[in-house]
């Protein structure tokens, strides 16, 4: 065997045979590998662009997001203000001749909803989704598998007419200065810790903390329900000034519990167009009606009666806001009405209140992530009280005040889960007590019409959704 080995070494026509045949099973990878560099340094990169992103903690899906298509290095990646939800046109117009516009939707415990749209013509090519069901988990999936996904729908997606497609006829080789212009005007690469910014011609607007773009929000609603509890009393009146002179007492009155329905709407009609200081002035009006609840005059009496109750109430005026960060300030100023009376009681046992006011107040919204914690500090001008001065006291005067708190909880995307407590008192001088009469029947019917003042107050809790428009 030593001797055969040392002849084919000898033998320059085996040599030769042995050196060809191992120049032909080489050369396709050495081929191979030179066409796949010539191409990734000719070839242009596809220009994507990345828009808002809403949905809880919609910015750090977002960064995820530019950060792994970046590291993927075969996207030119820059950043555009379009949101989800934006028309054709606007992702079309937003685009600037990139191939494909990305904007995404963060759904709480179920992970991230990636749309790609054409730039050509803003048009819807793919939804993508990734799971998660928190922040962690989302931002880790995002950075492992959403080039990868992606890929098809961005392969797909046609540039606009600003960009220069790599499918188009060639074109001569640049001249020296045109190549150094163009090296000018590369995006430079970010360094560590800096957020990736657009070309100076492609203003960004800043994003909130869902990733939106920070314009205010120009609608906002909540419809809820509430359980009211009222109680109507007098004080210095001649039964309790005077025990043992035998005056009657005035009827006081109680509503243990009755359920009532609202709905309370904000509208700022510019924060539809800007975001500027005017955007955040805006129309405000509620509206509050009891239902099925009835009274019980004389219970337990022989003059026992059951009345029906008739409740409502409605505000419509003005509101200011005062961005601070993500939370808000409220400023109010409104016109309102309240209305609650006892159907049926002829003549009056107890006088119906119909109070028309101007409502000043302010409120607050701070948000920590899901939770919103609130609360809110006014006062109601009384300016009529309506049966209780023109038939029971014709020297009424009135003074109000209101507050509550309020505790929310985000359950999707715009919409937010609120409950909380609520309190309006008005405070009421009537007229002094002198001089009362010393006979029986002058007794009953002074006791009956006389008091040094009373306290209207309504205490409930209530429970509702809350709708932002994006």
């Amino acid at each position: 065997m030593k001797s055969r080995i040392s002849r084919w070494q000898k033998s320059p026509v085996l040599t030769g045979l042995a050196l060809a045949l191992s120049v032909t099973l080489t050369a396709p990878q050495v081929f191979a590998k030179g066409k796949k560099g010539g191409s990734a340094q000719g070839s242009e990169k596809k220009k994507i662009l990345v828009g808002g992103f809403s949905g809880p903690k919609g910015d750090q899906a977002r960064s995820a997001t530019i950060a792994a298509l970046k590291g993927d290095g075969e996207y030119d990646v820059a950043e555009t203000d379009v949101k989800p939800g934006a028309s054709d046109e606007s992702f079309a117009k937003a685009s600037g001749g990139a191939s494909a516009v990305i904007v995404g939707t963060v759904t709480k415990g179920s992970g991230l909803v990636l749309s790609v749209h054409n730039g050509s013509d803003g048009a819807l090519v793919q939804d993508v989704e990734i799971k998660g069901d928190s922040p962690a988990k989302l931002n880790k999936n995002i950075g492992d598998t959403l080039t990868v996904s992606v890929a098809d729908a961005i392969a797909q997606a046609k540039a606009g007419s600003g960009a220069a497609s790599a499918a188009a006829a060639p074109s001569p080789a640049p001249k020296p200065a045109a190549k150094k212009a163009d090296e000018d005007d590369e995006e430079p690469t970010p360094k560590a810790g800096e957020k990736p910014t657009d070309k100076p011609d492609e203003e960004v607007a800043p994003l909130g903390p869902d990733g939106d773009v920070k314009r205010p929000s120009p609608l906002e609603v909540t419809i809820g329900v509430r359980a009211v509890h009222r109680k109507f009393s007098y004080h210095d009146t001649p039964q309790t000034l005077f025990p043992d002179a035998g005056y009657t007492g005035l009827s006081t009155y109680q509503l243990p519990l009755g359920p009532a329905a609202f709905i309370q709407l904000n509208v700022f009609p510019l924060a539809f167009k800007s975001s500027g200081a005017a955007a955040n002035i805006g129309i405000t009006a509620g509206y509050e009606g009891g239902f099925a609840t009835k009274s019980v005059y004389a219970e337990n009496t022989p003059q026992q009666q059951e009345l029906k109750t008739q409740s409502n109430e409605f505000f419509v005026g003005l509101r200011g806001r005062i961005p601070v960060g993500v939370h808000e300030v409220g400023l109010v100023a409104a016109y309102g009405r309240q209305i609650f009376s006892l159907l049926g009681d002829n003549p009056q046992v107890f006088p119906d209140v119909a109070y028309k006011f101007v409502k000043l107040g302010v409120d607050t919204r701070f948000r920590f992530d899901e939770l919103t914690v609130g609360f809110h500090l006014g006062t109601r001008l009384v300016t009529d009280t309506g049966d209780l001065k023109r038939l029971w006291f014709s020297n009424t005067k009135a003074a109000s005040a209101e507050g509550g708190l309020l505790l929310g909880y985000q359950i999707a995307a715009n919409f937010e889960l609120n409950g909380g407590v609520d309190i309006t008192r008005y405070a009421f001088n009537f007229n002094p007590i002198d001089d009362p009469p010393a006979d029986t029947n002058s007794k009953i019917a002074y006791g009956n019409l006389v008091a040094g003042g009373a306290v209207d107050q309504y205490t409930s809790g209530w429970l509702g959704v809350r709708y932002s428009m994006p």
